[in-house]
């Protein structure tokens, strides 16, 4: 539907990633974003529409990528992103620019956890979901930074 990874291609890079992490001797990050509501826009406007949006939310969140970032669908309306050679504050950053991007007058919430290579890719997805969560229970439409 969107031309991107799915869930199952985009943990099978993951650990690709990190061993170029961790050779490169460079950070790398997760990131995990939402579309904040999407029930609810599917339930107002269509499933038609529902999937426009999620279409126009890939395509718009890739332009704000980096040459060598993997963004995926990861399931429903939720996406992750591998950020290469980046450390929190950088993915912060770029997270945020996604989340600028996002079409429709919909928002989106983040959660991101970087690493240095040395973490399991599973334990950094769980930290950067967790992350994700609270921005949610924050009241949605922010990023928020795993530790």
């Amino acid at each position: 539907l969107t031309g991107l990874p799915n869930r199952r291609a985009w943990n099978e890079e993951l650990p690709r990633a990190r061993a170029r992490a961790e050779r490169d001797g460079r950070p790398m990050a997760i990131a995990m974003l939402d579309l904040d509501r999407f029930k609810d826009y599917n339930d107002s406007h269509g499933h038609q529409d529902g999937d426009r949006l999620l279409k126009e939310a890939a395509a718009a969140w890739r332009a704000e990528l980096r040459e060598g970032d993997v963004l995926a669908r990861y399931g429903g309306e939720e996406f992750a992103v591998a950020l290469h050679r980046c450390a929190l504050e950088e993915a912060r950053e770029i997270v945020e620019r996604m989340r600028g991007a996002t079409p429709g007058g919909v928002t989106c919430s983040a959660g991101i956890a970087s690493s240095d290579g040395a973490e399991d890719p599973a334990a950094l997805i769980k930290r950067a979901d967790r992350a994700l969560y609270q921005a949610k229970a924050a009241g949605r439409d922010r990023t928020v930074a795993g530790v």
